[in-house]
């Protein structure tokens, strides 16, 4: 008989490899959607929440007073072309009303910012444009982890608000646009190649008290796509609940502040600067959010610099902050890992490269100072503001001045001059008596008066602001829509070029010159082009015109004084 073998009569399996395959394929399938889910939930940002209620509707606070939108507590009015907020309670209410009165203009400040969130993160190589997408957003996943929770929600209402009133945004886009100018990438459509905004601060004494100072502030953001066109004027006049009284002057979508002064007369300017330890993955707050903490919280010069010491920031920023009770002010110097706080400065006006002797020499700031005009403006407004002046139309005659260091006068547009023609916003304030100037767009650098001591101190009966300051004189009235129609189509110039569509990029210099004839930006674009073109006579003969109308662009400089050389 055969030998009974416990599981002899069993038969021997076929080998089937596929089991393995299938089972490591469907491993690898779980892996990638668990590690999707991670993804996307490390990427998200938390939106808080709220609620946005009620209606808009147009009063009139006076017979003859202008017509003012309201939304339960808060208002937008108009003086000339610049709106006029006016928010007060806590933080998701005062961004409610901001996203609610001023929603029409957000949308195309959002379009402009995109490009200098998208150009932080590269499109090269075989995926780039495939995950650029996914790139992106894992570049900037910490950037809400750096907004507190006061900001988060000003955010939230903002884009509350805005969907209140028809107009869709993304929380994500708006929460990015708080740390744009603190870590954006300027449009390759712009001839910027540093940062998305210039800016300059002059502190000048008062000839008729010593004490006091004026305060004279130009900003611009020329890096955005658009090159800052639709970032308009807007003066917030904020009354948070349980903090102190603020105005700032800045954009729609802005929910820091980098212009402004609070009811206990603290002043803060901010220009945006940039160092080598700036990075979108830094968990940090943006330095305007920063500033309007300042503006919020600080009742003395000693109380702001301690917010600015003990708060790590997403950018790096020359700070300027003025007491105007004693008119005495303070630079600080304020990098993602630093702040170097300088009590007495030497200079009395500043720009966007930080100068003390601990972070001027850092790679980038260093970059900056010598390839950008930011310096000559500096120097040159320095030398204007070094005698305390004698009034407010002194400091008027700074912001509008078109010389180089030198006194040699300049093209209109020129880069390297105070009044360049690029101002975002413009303003003059002094800080002891509240008395604030914001030039308006729309009528040739006429400057509207506000009374700040009624709006945030409640002293009076009713605003008595000083008397606006006349736009200027003996200057052609069209020069700012000159100037932004000609840079417009530079714009399309350099897009062109991008493309490889030089043809077409001469033709938008020649509407640009067309337009502007003696604007220097254009005249150097026309000159790059013909040279790519292979036309060398045309460019030398460019190049030679734009030196010797005072050349704004060092690093172009360098170019064509190589081709000259020839």
């Amino acid at each position: 008989m055969p030998d009974l073998v416990i599981g002899g009569g069993r038969r021997s399996g076929v080998p089937r490899p596929w089991r393995a395959g299938a089972i490591a394929i469907a491993m690898l399938g779980v892996a990638i959607v668990v590690a999707w889910f991670i993804y996307r939930r490390s990427v998200a940002y938390d939106m808080p929440g709220g609620e946005v209620r009620g209606a808009l509707s147009s009063t009139q606070t006076a017979p003859g007073a202008p017509p003012t939108l309201m939304y339960g507590t808060a208002s937008l009015a108009w003086s000339g072309a610049i709106p006029v907020l006016r928010l007060r309670g806590d933080a998701h209410a005062i961004g409610a009303a901001h996203g609610r009165l001023l929603a029409p203009y957000l949308a195309p400040v959002v379009r402009a910012t995109s490009p200098s969130i998208d150009g932080t993160v590269g499109k090269g190589g075989w995926f780039g444009g495939t995950t650029h997408a996914m790139r992106l957003a894992w570049q900037w996943r910490f950037i809400d982890d750096g907004l507190i929770e006061q900001d988060r929600r000003m955010v939230a209402g903002m884009t509350r608000g805005a969907g209140a009133s028809g107009v869709d945004l993304e929380y994500d886009d708006l929460v990015r646009g708080q740390a744009v100018v603190d870590v954006g990438a300027p449009s390759p459509r712009t001839a910027e190649e540093h940062s998305v905004a210039r800016s300059l601060t002059v502190v000048a004494r008062q000839q008729a008290a010593p004490a006091r100072v004026w305060i004279g502030r130009t900003f611009a953001l020329p890096g955005l796509d658009d090159g800052g066109e639709a970032a308009i004027p807007v003066l917030t006049i904020a009354h948070p609940e349980g903090r102190i009284a603020w105005a700032g002057v800045g954009w729609p979508g802005e929910l820091g502040v980098v212009t402004g002064v609070n009811a206990q007369q603290i002043a803060v300017m901010v220009n945006p600067a940039r160092t080598a330890d700036v990075r979108t993955t830094r968990t940090a707050r943006p330095v305007a959010h920063l500033a309007r903490t300042i503006l919020e919280q600080a009742k003395t010069l000693d109380e702001a610099i301690k917010i600015i010491e003990t708060t790590p920031t997403l950018g790096a920023a020359v700070i300027i902050v003025v007491d105007g009770t004693s008119g005495t002010w303070v630079l600080v110097e304020r990098t993602p890992s630093k702040a170097i706080v300088e009590r007495h400065p030497k200079s009395s006006a500043f720009g966007d490269v930080l100068t003390t002797n601990a972070l001027s020499s850092d790679p980038q700031n260093d970059r900056a100072r010598r390839m950008l005009p930011t310096t000559s403006r500096a120097e040159r407004a320095t030398r204007l503001s070094r005698a305390p002046l004698a009034d407010v139309n002194a400091l008027v005659a700074i912001l509008r001045d078109q010389r180089g260091v030198d006194d040699s006068q300049r093209p209109p547009g020129h880069r390297g001059v105070i009044d360049d023609g690029r101002a975002a916003h413009t303003i003059i304030l002094d800080p002891a008596s509240l008395e604030l100037w914001v030039a308006d767009p729309l009528t040739h650098g006429r400057m509207r008066a506000f009374d700040l001591r009624h709006e945030l101190r409640g002293e009076g009966d009713r605003p008595a602001p000083p008397a606006d300051i006349a736009g200027e004189a003996n200057v052609d009235l069209d020069r700012h829509a000159i100037l932004a129609s000609a840079r417009a189509d530079l714009r399309i110039a350099r897009g062109a070029l991008r493309d490889g569509k030089r043809e077409r990029a001469a033709e938008a210099c020649a509407r640009a010159r067309a337009r502007a004839p003696a604007l220097p930006e254009a005249i150097e674009l026309d000159a790059v082009v013909a040279q790519l073109r292979g036309d060398l006579a045309y460019a030398r003969t460019a190049f030679q015109v734009w030196l010797d109308g005072g050349a704004d662009d060092p690093k172009g400089e360098e170019r064509a004084r190589a081709l000259l050389a020839r």
